[in-house]
């Protein structure tokens, strides 16, 4: 899909399109129509599904595969280098993309857990990977049929932080305590250090003003107290403390597991809030029973939270990623299908950032599991994702094993009739289309769209589509450039096929 902002669009149609036709987006004064707040309703959910229906018994779950994606692996799991590796992290800063992510000798979230991590300049190419947190415990022996669950001190990736224009990697840091019942959680708190572009790694210190004892043998790290770090220190945790950017865990208050929503299920791992049109923040829960996403809303910037509610959109029972495309669509990525089953990974987009009506699939058919370990299984996991102007960047665990990033490009993402006037303007913008044809071309879009809103039927929309799918073609290098006309013929008959 071309970038362009659907607002930007709407406002710009006022001087490329006759008034009649812009009556259904503009007030009678001509100004676009100020969203207003609105609490969620049967008629106005905080988010819906308006998809098809995952099919449980198909390989891509019965959604298309993006095209034109290029995947890198970052890391592939040996004996020597360590067999688990999850929670991955992504971030970009100038040419530069960052990731990270836990890794441990065999199984999940065991004392001895470290955070690796690489940075790229173009995606493609990457440095080799890094310790960026070492372990702050020994690794205990292997034990056949443990659930990991170990007493010690584990370090987990946590993301990224970026001040000044500079970039800190960030790890949680907390340990497995038995207790007389189970073997509980007791956070300790954050540590970060810098990444510089070419990947060299500043000092780690504490963001917490106090910091554990280090476990014998293993060093002690600065914390907020020492001068030299207090500032920035506090830098990274108000950047953390956005609900846009905070992490998906934070074991020292507790709050990212076993939350309670409205209806009692207990939720984990939040995603970072993303910001609807009326000023909504929304951020997405995962639950382990109901194979349903929970939502959770704030109407003052994320200072206060509605309680989380149940909503239609499909789970695997597993960890999702929100945000927001340049063109102001949301999206999620994860595994929107019930079952458990975290294959394929798929995206899921809202050009309104309540309805997620389109599904592409990134990757899907993971390979067999090679190493034994607990809490291990099949699929591509626990993504994180960051947007440029040109492509979506997604890191995930593959099995829990390795891990890859997949570059997919905008131009990819699945479009419907709603989005070509955007499309069209966004062409004009960049003098891919002339501004007269392009008057023509929307003109002729918003027909199409006035058709679907009457309910016009599936093959006389579909009739119209053609034709102006047949027009883009005869006036390419005639008003369109070429290269624009093959996009825009793409994106038409993606949205013919939606």
């Amino acid at each position: 899909m071309r970038l362009v902002s659907k607002t930007a669009w709407i406002t710009a149609l006022l001087f490329l399109v006759p008034p009649p036709v812009m009556a259904a987006t503009a007030t009678s004064n001509g100004a676009p129509r100020q969203v207003v707040a609105a609490a969620p309703t049967a008629a106005r959910p905080l988010i819906d599904w308006t998809a098809p229906y995952p099919q449980d018994d198909q390989p891509t779950r019965g959604y298309p595969v993006l095209g034109n994606l290029s995947t890198t692996e970052l890391y592939h799991a040996t004996p020597a280098t360590g067999t688990y590796s999850h929670h991955p992290m992504v971030t970009v800063q100038g040419r530069t993309l960052y990731t990270s992510w836990s890794n441990g000798v065999v199984n999940e979230d065991n004392p001895g857990q470290r955070v690796l991590g690489t940075v790229s300049t173009d995606g493609g190419s990457w440095a080799g990977w890094k310790v960026y947190f070492p372990p702050h415990d020994k690794t205990p022996p292997d034990e056949p049929g443990s659930d990991g669950r170990v007493p010690g001190r584990v370090v987990t990736a946590d993301g990224y932080a970026t001040i000044g224009g500079d970039v800190y990697a960030v790890a949680e840091v907390w340990d497995w305590v038995r207790t007389e019942s189970d073997t509980v959680k007791r956070g300790w708190g954050r540590i970060a250090r810098r990444v510089a572009p070419n990947g060299t790694l500043g000092p780690i210190f504490w963001l917490e003003m106090t910091s554990p004892e280090p476990k014998p043998g293993f060093p002690s790290y600065p914390n907020a107290s020492d001068p030299r770090y207090g500032a920035i220190a506090r830098q990274i945790a108000a950047y953390l403390a956005d609900p846009r950017n905070t992490p998906p865990w934070d074991y020292k208050s507790g709050w990212t597991e076993d939350v309670p929503a409205a209806d009692g299920q207990k939720l984990a791992h939040p995603t970072h809030a993303y910001v609807q049109a009326d000023g909504t923040y929304v951020r997405i829960w995962r639950d382990s029973n109901t194979g349903r996403l929970y939502a959770q809303a704030s109407h003052d910037h994320g200072r206060t939270w509605d309680p989380a509610i149940r909503t239609s959109l499909p789970d695997a029972r597993s960890k999702s990623f929100v945000g927001r495309l340049p063109d102001g669509q949301a999206y999620i990525v994860g595994n929107e299908q019930p079952g458990g089953h975290r294959d394929p990974i798929s995206i899921s987009l809202a050009s309104d950032g309540v309805h997620f009506d389109r599904v592409g699939v990134i990757r899907y058919a993971a390979p067999p599991l090679r190493y034994t370990g607990a809490h291990k299984n099949l699929g591509f996991e626990y993504p994180s994702a960051i947007a440029t102007n040109t492509d979506l960047w997604v890191v995930y665990s593959v099995n829990k094993e390795d891990v890859a990033i997949t570059k997919v490009p905008l131009s990819s993402l699945p479009v419907t009739v709603a989005d070509l006037p955007g499309i069209i303007l966004e062409g004009a913008q960049t003098h891919a289309i002339s501004a007269g044809l392009a008057v023509q071309l929307i003109g002729q879009a918003n027909k199409i769209l006035k058709d679907v809103g009457s309910g016009a039927s599936g093959p006389a929309i579909a009739s119209e589509l053609g034709a102006l799918d047949r027009r883009v073609g005869e006036r390419s290098g005639k008003g369109i450039t070429p290269a624009y006309a093959t996009l825009l013929a793409q994106d038409i008959r993606t949205a013919t096929n939606g």
